[in-house]
């Protein structure tokens, strides 16, 4: 039975939904939409599979230029859109046809990958009666009577830049979208070392990867021969070694950390972690990405901990989000300056703000790598990163 209308409003109002998909609230046939796809159709113990998208007002050329059109009415359109090579349209809250997509999307990275190119926000119930949402904010989830949030890849994005500059942007969203709506979706456990700069033929010896790939095409970004590395990833212990372009050079390597990083860097949780945060302080010149089996991916860099990607339950988010500080504008004064940690010799660079509408505070600057006591200073928020130098 399809959800009522004015309940389902509410519902994503609550999960901050209707903040990041505003379309889906403004006309009354998204709601009926939306409601008939979290009540899949059950045909023969089948759930049937189903997709629509919701085309934003300055995309439609998007759409007109990757696809074909089926016109025919929204009955016939919900037994043929399987949210995997067709899709129901909608354009201005009325349906208008079935979109034939070029290329079939399977894969929730594929789903992500389409609705970036169209600029349009996607809804696809499978098999298994899951039904998630894509859209530019992220991927909404509705599954046992509860929406989670998988957020998008951009603030990790953001928050490697500042840490490493150096790094590719769209290299490392390649990255950061294979591990997260990849591996991570399909509980595949992995570690991955990108480097920056070539790695000496010393420090390669020292990871010592099992199994070479300089004579095999695989590459993060790549939807031909990235699964060769995903197959490796999944059967293969050890963590996988990239160039600067997200080619594999091997599969199998050993993290080998030194007692210096040991007696700098606490345990992380898990074997994997800890590893990978203490590998990152001696190799530099590396970005290291952790995928845990059970989902969240942890980014390292010079031994910080830079930023983790991890699905929660969307109200948790909604209520997060309310209770965050206000963003500064532009009476707000900045100042930034960069640091050398005495006891682990990392670049550290630091912000404080102040600002008339926050009350200004002691707040005490410890090191983000090592833990170790800086200095205080009193502002009204203060920030603290890590800075990559090659």
């Amino acid at each position: 039975m399809p959800f009522p209308i004015s309940f389902l409003a509410d519902e994503l109002k609550q999960n901050g939904i209707a903040t990041d998909a505003p379309e889906l609230l403004q006309h009354s046939a998204l709601l009926t939409e939306l409601s008939y796809a979290l009540s899949p159709v059950m045909h023969e113990g089948k759930l049937q599979p189903y997709g629509f998208l919701v085309a934003e007002k300055n995309h439609h050329s998007a759409i007109k230029t990757t696809c074909d059109k089926l016109f025919i009415h929204l009955p016939e359109a919900r037994r043929i859109a399987d949210g995997c090579h067709s899709f129901s349209m909608f354009k201005d809250g009325q349906f208008r046809g079935v979109f034939i997509a070029q290329y079939a999307a399977y894969t929730e990275l594929q789903l992500v990958q389409l609705q970036q190119e169209l600029k349009a926000i996607i809804c696809v119930t499978s098999a298994d009666g899951v039904t998630k949402l894509f859209c530019d904010a992220g991927i909404f989830i509705h599954q046992y009577r509860s929406w989670q949030k998988k957020p998008s890849v951009t603030s990790a994005l953001q928050s490697i830049h500042r840490c490493a500059p150096q790094a590719k942007t769209e290299t490392l969203r390649d990255l950061l979208e294979f591990c997260f709506h990849d591996l991570s979706s399909r509980k595949i456990g992995a570690t991955l070392v990108w480097c920056l700069v070539e790695p000496s033929t010393t420090e390669l010896e020292n990871m010592n990867p099992s199994f070479a790939l300089q004579q095999i095409e695989t590459r993060v970004g790549s939807d031909r021969s990235v699964a060769v590395l995903r197959h490796l990833l999944t059967y293969t212990d050890g963590a996988a070694i990239l160039d600067d372009q997200a080619h594999a050079i091997g599969v199998g390597a050993q993290l080998k950390y030194s007692e210096a990083s040991k007696r700098l860097i606490e345990p992380h949780t898990g074997t994997r972690h800890t590893s990978a945060q203490r590998f990152s302080y001696d190799f530099a010149q590396g970005i290291i990405f952790v995928v845990s089996s059970d989902g969240p991916v942890t980014v390292f860099s010079d031994g910080m901990s830079v930023t983790d990607l991890e699905v929660r339950l969307a109200d948790e988010i909604a209520i997060t989000s309310l209770e965050a500080s206000p963003v500064l504008d532009a009476a707000g004064f900045d100042c930034s300056s960069e640091v050398t940690c005495q006891r682990c010799y990392k670049q550290i660079k630091v912000q404080e703000t102040d600002s008339g509408d926050l009350k200004k505070q002691e707040k005490s600057l410890y090191c983000p790598v090592c833990a170790n006591f800086l200095y205080s200073v009193r502002c009204s928020n203060l920030d603290v990163h890590v800075v990559k130098t090659l």
